[in-house]
C-alpha cells in the first residue's frame, strides 16, 4: 500500500497549491483585519525566503545580502509610481526584473569567489546598496522613506489584498516547483555538492551560480513589490543587512533543500516575531535561542525534525 506522503506526491502540484490557496481563502470570513494582515505578511515572508532558498539551500551560496533585492524591487515600485507616474501594475511587473537586473551586476562579481569570500562579496554589494539609497535624499527622501504608495482600486482594503498575495505566492511557488525539477537545477545540485567534480565533467560552475543568484534576486523583487504595496511606504530598511538575516533563519528554521521548509520557515518566523513583540520587548533574545535550538537540536529544520521523528 501506497503511504499518505506517496499519494499526496502523485497529485499534480498545481492542485496541491490550489488545495492549500483554498484553505487559506476559507479562513478569510473569521479572520479580522490584523489576522488577515498578520498572514499576508507572513505570505510574504515565506515568498521572500523561497527567494533565497534557489541561492542557499540549491545553490549551496551563503548570501548577507539578499535583502537589496527585495528592497530594490520596493523601491522601484515607489520611484517609478509617484515620481515617474508609472502605472502601478505594470510598476509591479516592471520592478522584479529590475531587482534580476541587479542580481545580475552583483552576481557577475561575486560567484567569482567561493565561501566565505562570496559572503562577504554579497554582503558588500548589499551594504553599497543601502549607503546609495539612503544617500540619494532627492529621490529615495533617505531614511525618511516614500510613503503614499498608490494602490490599484481592486487592491483597495485589506481581504483583496491577502486574496492577490495569495495568488501571486501560489504562481510563485509552483513556478519554482518546476524549476527544481529542470535539468539546470539538477545541475546546480552537482556544483552545490562538489563544485570541482562538476567543472571537471564540464560544467560552467560560475554560469550555474550566477543563474540561480539572478533568479532568487527575481524572486526577491517580488516579494518586495508585495510588502511595499502591502505597508503602501517603503524604507531603507528593507536594504538593510539585518533583513537579508531574516529569510536566511526562515530556511534553517523550515529546513533547507525543500521548498516547503522555507515556505514554512518564514510564515513561522514571522509569526514569532509579531506575537512575541505584542508581549515583550525581548525578540532578539528569543531569536538567538531559536537559532541555537536549530543548529543543535533540528540541523535540518523543524521540517526535517518531524520527518526524521
Amino acid at each position: 500500500m501506497q503511504t499518505l506522503r506517496e499519494q499526496i506526491g502523485r497529485v499534480p502540484v498545481w492542485t496541491q497549491t490550489l488545495i492549500v490557496g483554498g484553505a487559506l481563502l476559507a479562513f478569510i470570513p473569521v479572520l479580522s483585519e490584523f489576522q488577515l494582515s498578520l498572514f499576508t505578511e507572513m505570505l510574504i515572508m515565506g515568498l521572500f525566503a523561497l527567494s533565497l532558498n534557489i541561492v542557499l539551500g540549491y545553490g549551496g551560496m551563503v548570501s548577507f545580502g539578499h535583502a537589496a533585492f527585495y528592497g530594490v524591487g520596493g523601491y522601484t515600485l515607489a520611484i517609478a509610481t509617484t515620481r515617474l507616474g508609472v502605472p502601478v501594475l505594470l510598476a509591479m511587473a516592471i520592478a522584479p526584473f529590475v531587482s534580476a537586473l541587479m542580481g545580475f551586476i552583483i552576481g557577475w562579481f561575486a560567484v567569482r569567489r567561493a565561501n566565505l569570500y562570496f559572503s562577504i562579496l554579497t554582503l558588500a554589494f548589499g551594504q553599497l546598496v543601502y549607503l546609495l539609497v539612503f544617500q540619494a535624499r532627492d529621490i529615495t527622501k533617505g531614511d525618511d522613506g516614500i510613503q503614499g504608495l498608490p494602490v490599484p482600486d481592486f487592491l483597495e482594503g485589506i481581504v483583496p489584498y491577502f486574496i492577490f498575495t495569495v495568488g501571486v505566492v501560489m504562481v510563485c511557488f509552483v513556478l519554482m516547483r518546476h524549476l527544481v525539477q529542470t535539468p539546470f537545477m539538477l545541475t546546480l545540485k552537482a556544483t552545490r555538492e562538489n563544485a570541482e567534480r562538476a567543472q571537471f565533467i564540464g560544467v560552467d560552475v560560475r554560469q550555474q551560480q550566477l543563474m540561480a543568484f539572478v533568479m532568487g534576486a527575481f524572486f526577491a523583487g517580488v516579494a518586495g513589490v508585495l510588502m511595499a504595496q502591502h505597508n503602501r511606504f517603503v524604507t531603507v530598511d528593507m536594504l538593510f543587512w539585518t533583513t537579508s538575516a531574516e529569510p536566511l533563519l526562515a530556511c534553517l528554521l523550515g529546513g533547507m533543500y525543500t521548498l516547503t521548509g522555507p515556505l514554512f520557515g518564514g510564515a513561522l518566523l514571522m509569526l514569532l516575531e509579531v506575537v512575541t513583540l505584542r508581549f515583550t520587548s525581548y525578540w532578539s533574545l528569543l531569536l538567538g535561542i531559536i537559532t541555537i535550538m536549530l543548529v543543535l537540536v533540528a540541523p535540518k529544520g523543524v521540517l526535517g525534525w518531524l520527518k526524521r521523528s
